[in-house]
């Protein structure tokens, strides 16, 4: 997957966007992303991983949710909900370690852009 990140100023207020081909990737950007808060992604996607497959590591905003168990992580688009949009199944799936290496990567950006 490929994704760039950008430092976005909205007054005195700073915003990480995301761009990716994933547009589901995309709904990550928001102004109130702290290293800590992608840290605790990063542990409950790693923590996850073993677990049985009826627990899962769950997480959403008002545009993403993400579950994340032994499978993989799966992405439902709650922005093209919004809009009317179903889907039979989730809008991207990806491996915890290509998720793990994305977030690490936003957590690195954060942490120089804050």
């Amino acid at each position: 997957m490929k994704y760039t990140f950008k430092k976005d100023m909205w007054g005195d207020t700073i915003l990480h966007s995301i761009q990716s081909e994933e547009s589901t990737i995309n709904h990550f950007g928001s102004w109130n992303w702290t290293p800590q808060k992608i840290q605790s992604l990063i542990d409950g996607v790693e923590q996850s991983k073993n677990k049985d497959s009826d627990e899962s590591f769950d997480w959403q905003n008002e545009d993403v949710f993400f579950r994340s168990n032994k499978y993989g992580v799966f992405f439902v688009d709650l922005m093209k909900q919004r809009a009317g949009e179903k889907s039979k199944k989730q809008d991207l799936d990806l491996n915890h370690d290509e998720f793990i290496k994305f977030l690490q990567d936003f957590k690195k950006f954060v942490e120089e852009n804050s």
